[in-house]
């Protein structure tokens, strides 16, 4: 029988188990990426409506932010190892009922299961990171993590719609099962169950754990970071494409600012990581938004298409040292022995953002179709304030 790499002993971060892990989260969100932009066009090909459509992220959104305590719960009590190859096992079956349903509302219940499996990946993959990564060190490890989630979605769009034009769309579903089925076998036989507790801040899994210690201002604050950052996702999602065509941008244009975006925040991420592990949480997040906040008042203005490509360039910069510090802050205030709970009511916190901020762009773009990119400035703008008033300055580790 295989046996499971074994988790680090040291302060390295690049070991055997945390590079396989990276590994198998990129491969699995290459099928993951395959599928992304596929959904919407197979729905409106067998006959369903814009509102079914829009039902389909809705529902998916919704059943993940239900199911994230649960999933949360589970990782803890049974290993987040298990949770993860089973999420992503599950992931794959459900792509390949996409094949046999005809009818939107059977996509719908589809994609309500989708959720569930697709908040069964990366919460526990993020816990068993930070069960695996040393603590001096946690924002670089996920950071990894994050560069490899990045790099199976900035592929697998390019090959799913390639796959789909050219042979249809029942072989592309058929081609996105074979990595996330990969992703499960990996996980199943080369991750840790349980973690040697080889670092000071673990705990066996399933410990109890108070359930306040998961809703401490601390914590409070990295579910409102992460539910801010998110609200950006669901803007994107919900009326980025329809606004570049509004400017004039062609289809290859608008892939292309998404490919500008993702290319700088996969490589710099582990980096924004390192930096925060070093230099704390707080600067980064601070200065970030206001960043943040700069580029999305750019966004917001009629410029030519070929500055949008500049901007979402740019944008990918404030990404990874945002995203870096709010992870590297859950990762030092949360609990010990409840890392998979932690992780699932943040990746909570992330889903409610995106539902917002998608159910939001639509109604803002309705009046003016810069108004969702200005109103999203100015958020970034307001929780910068916020980070700067002392009592929430405290609740960072390294000012306390």
């Amino acid at each position: 029988m295989r046996k499971a790499l074994r988790a680090p002993a040291s302060e390295r971060v690049y070991t055997p188990v945390i590079l396989a892990l990276a590994t198998i989260v990129g491969i699995s969100f290459l099928g993951v990426g395959f599928v992304l932009p596929l959904r919407a066009l197979y729905a409106q090909r067998i006959g369903a409506s814009s509102v079914e459509v829009g039902l389909m992220a809705s529902v998916a959104l919704l059943t993940g932010f239900l199911a994230a305590p649960g999933i949360g719960w589970l990782s803890d009590r049974f290993g987040p190892r298990n949770v993860f190859w089973v999420g992503v096992l599950c992931h794959a079956l459900l792509v390949l009922l996409y094949i046999p349903v005809r009818d939107p509302l059977l996509l719908i219940a589809v994609r309500g299961l989708e959720g569930i499996a697709i908040v069964a990946v990366l919460p526990p993959a993020r816990a068993l990171m930070n069960r695996l990564a040393p603590p001096s060190r946690q924002g670089e490890a996920l950071g990894l993590l994050g560069s490899a989630q990045m790099v199976g979605i900035l592929m697998g769009p390019v090959v799913g719609t390639v796959l789909a034009s050219q042979v249809g769309y029942t072989p592309a579903f058929l081609v996105a099962s074979v990595p996330l089925f990969a992703g499960a076998a990996c996980a199943r036989l080369l991750l840790p169950d349980q973690p040697r507790r080889s670092h000071p801040h673990l705990v066996d899994a399933g410990a109890p754990t108070a359930r306040g210690a998961l809703f401490t201002p601390a914590m409070w604050l990295c579910y409102g970071l992460t539910a801010v950052l998110a609200v950006t996702n669901g803007l994107i999602a919900s009326v980025w494409s329809i606004y570049m065509l509004r400017v004039g941008a062609s289809l290859p244009v608008i892939g292309l600012t998404y490919t500008a975006f993702a290319v700088p925040t996969m490589l710099l991420t582990p980096l924004a990581g390192r930096v925060s592990d070093r230099r704390g949480r707080y600067w980064p997040a601070v200065l970030a938004l206001v960043v943040y906040a700069g580029i999305y008042f750019v966004f917001g203005l009629p410029l030519a298409p070929v500055w949008f490509v500049i901007v979402s360039f740019l944008e990918g910069f404030p990404a990874a040292f945002s995203r870096s510090a709010a992870d590297g802050l859950l990762a030092d205030v949360m609990p010990p022995g409840a890392h998979g709970q932690a992780q699932a009511n943040y990746g909570a916190a992330s889903t409610a953002g995106s539902f917002i901020g998608a159910t939001a762009a639509g109604f803002l773009y309705a009046l003016a179709p810069g108004i969702p990119f200005t109103a999203a400035g100015g958020l970034f703008l307001v929780t910068a304030g916020v980070l700067l008033v002392p009592a929430v300055v405290r609740l960072f580790p390294a000012w306390r």
